[in-house]
């Protein structure tokens, strides 16, 4: 058996935004990944976790097979991701982070840090694509393949793996990395707070959370070629909830349904897909909307409409309605279900070919 820095072999790929300067590979963002193939009998590895109140959640896949889903236990501590397999054959192992990152517990951290092996490691294939998806609860996985009667908002409810920014990058052969947040949104969160934007943080290698570098400038050295935006839901329970009170400054937020507000979300959209063009010009941008109709719909396409003015081409695209996606396609919490994420990556599959 050999050790090995996760961080030394370069023919792991590790995906998903994190702070190099930190030891190992700190799993921040939902979907965050390290993939290998390996030809070996055993193979472990060793991971590091603290929390507070949210348990992360990974997943070991081994040829294609779900092997196990789980939450590692605080503290540092070697794990087994298979055991007696034919040494002969190669392994294609993906480890996956299957839950956000969670800004109401600090001290949550999970960190890969090496491999235990009695076997070699192989080249994996060179990506075709490279894909970012920027999204809320969603994107994030939220609900995405429990059932309809569970409703606690807890990190087992969250699924990464059966998720439509997987499918939709496993179908073209995608590198991909994930930037979503539930319950946020393009101008503020579900519940009028200004603060949960994802345009607030979308520089930042991971903002929703204060540990392993996470408030660092990000040096977007993914460089994607497609980018896409699944954002919309949460600004419109916004306009239709309750406004939001500061706590500490008394202060009051609400995004309206009248001019002013529709607006200011207008250009709010406008505002992020200029700076997604600055930051990744070479990307192809795609916006998914979950509304068919409705004040939050007819902005984004009016900011879409004066993105392409400007001569910068976007896509949009609607693979359902938010309000009937639940025929044959509900999770979770209220949420679209496995169903209901293989519709959305369809939809993106034939449009990104």
């Amino acid at each position: 058996m050999k050790n090995y820095d996760i961080r030394a072999l370069d023919k792991i790929r590790l995906s998903g935004r994190f702070d190099p300067e930190q030891t190992g590979f700190p799993m921040m963002w939902s979907g965050s990944g390290a993939e290998m193939i390996v030809s070996a009998t055993v193979l472990e590895v060793e991971i590091s976790c603290k929390y507070q109140s949210h348990k992360p959640y990974l997943s070991f896949e081994v040829d294609g097979l779900r092997a196990q889903t789980f939450s590692p236990i605080p503290g540092k501590h070697w794990y087994n991701v298979f055991l007696n397999l034919d040494g002969s054959k190669k392994h294609h192992v993906r480890i996956i982070k299957e839950t956000q990152p969670f800004g109401n517990d600090a001290a949550a951290v999970l960190t890969l840090l090496r491999l235990r092996t009695d076997g070699t490691f192989h080249q994996l294939p060179v990506a075709k694509r490279r894909i970012e998806f920027i999204g809320d609860s969603v994107t994030s996985g939220e609900g995405g393949r429990g059932p309809v009667s569970f409703m606690e908002w807890v990190p087992m409810c969250f699924c990464a793996s059966d998720n439509y920014t997987r499918m939709t990058a496993d179908a073209l052969k995608a590198e991909y990395q994930v930037v979503s947040q539930s319950g946020w949104g393009v101008y503020c969160g579900w519940d009028n707070h200004p603060d949960s934007n994802l345009p607030r943080i979308y520089d930042q290698i991971c903002g929703p959370v204060n540990a392993q570098g996470a408030e660092k400038s990000y040096d977007f050295s993914f460089n994607p070629d497609t980018v896409v935006i699944a954002l919309g839901a949460n600004d419109h329970n916004a306009m239709k909830g309750e406004p939001y009170t500061d706590p500490q400054s008394g202060n009051v937020y609400k995004l309206s349904d009248n001019d002013e507000g529709r607006q200011k979300y207008e250009d709010a959209c406008l505002s992020f897909l200029q700076h997604l063009h600055k930051i990744n010009p070479g990307a192809r941008l795609v916006w998914v909307s979950y509304f068919t109709k409705g004040t939050v719909a007819d902005c984004i396409q009016k900011a879409i409409d004066r993105m392409r003015a400007s001569g910068v081409e976007v896509d949009y695209i609607v693979p359902f309605d938010f309000e009937n996606y639940g025929r044959g396609g509900m999770g979770s919490r209220s949420h679209p279900g496995l169903m209901s994420h293989k519709r959305i990556a369809k939809a993106l599959i034939q449009l990104l070919k």
